[in-house]
């Protein structure tokens, strides 16, 4: 595959496709470009896609350097320049839905359009600030990697899915785990606030939710298409255009577990996008 070199680190991508506006699928953490692999393939046949493995991830150099929010956004609008894809609707998973948040803040021109894909907020906001007995894990309770994992997945997934994410999510070294979850964490509490109040007002937001979790609240499952949350709620507060659709008894990684319906999400927002901009 493909790479751009940036300061030293050569970061590995995907472009197929053609037609505007691109779209930039943009993994979570510990993941890999490959978890779009579905929607790649079929949003291809309308537009150009770039999928890409983050600094410090898959196929991507720099699992010892600078990895927070900051540098992987700057990353995204890299590429987006480098290949000249803008303005494209940028597309993120989990913490590549901050990471995409952070570089349309970085660089609005750049973008058409974002879409956060079950994103979360564990720190600020309307998220939980304390603990709960009712929702405190019991102190014998696995802490394994592997339990962490299967529960981030959710029980709705299929033993195919589970295998791919967990054997994906385990092969990033540990100083790679614990830099996403630090940037994770950092970015919620300083950034998510002053980002999504400046986002342009008139940029068109989809909300894309199957889960809620924050720090104190064990990650769950909507189990209705009418439910709202915490994080969605503060969402509506700071974005005037968004749009949400919740995807009910869905687990973290809808892409996977329903990829026809976030597929069809995603190529719908675009071809709005496409009109709006045309128009």
């Amino acid at each position: 595959m493909p790479g751009l070199t940036l300061d030293g680190t050569r970061l590995d991508y995907r472009l197929a496709g053609q037609g505007r506006p691109a779209v930039v699928l943009i993994h979570g953490g510990c993941c890999a470009g490959s978890d779009w692999a579905l929607q790649a393939a079929a949003l291809e046949r309308a537009f150009a896609v770039l999928t890409f493995d983050l600094r410090g991830h898959g196929r991507s150099d720099g699992a010892d350097g600078n990895l927070s929010i900051a540098r992987w956004a700057a990353d995204v609008n890299a590429l987006v320049d480098a290949l000249d894809l803008a303005p494209a609707v940028i597309v993120g998973h989990s913490l590549g839905s901050r990471i995409a948040a952070e570089a349309v803040w970085q660089k609005p021109a750049n973008a058409a359009g974002l879409v956060l894909l079950d994103g979360s907020r564990t720190l600020g906001s309307q998220a939980a600030t304390v603990s709960s007995p009712a929702v405190a894990p019991p102190p014998d309770e696995d802490r394994s990697l592997a339990a962490i994992l299967d529960k981030t997945i959710g029980p709705f997934a299929d033993a195919a899915v589970r295998a791919r994410v967990i054997a994906t999510m385990s092969s990033p070294p540990e100083a790679v785990m614990w830099a996403a979850a630090r940037a994770l964490e950092e970015w919620d509490r300083d950034r998510a606030d002053t980002v999504f109040a400046s986002l342009p007002a008139d940029l068109p937001v989809l909300a894309i939710q199957s889960t809620y979790h924050d720090k104190f609240t064990p990650r769950r499952s909507f189990v209705r298409s009418t439910e709202t949350s915490p994080y969605l709620d503060g969402l509506r507060a700071a974005l005037p255009s968004l749009q949400v659709v919740v995807l009910p008894e869905t687990g973290h990684f809808s892409m996977m577990e329903r990829p026809e319906a976030v597929t069809a999400l995603i190529r719908d927002f675009a071809r709005a996008v496409r009109e709006k901009e045309s128009a």
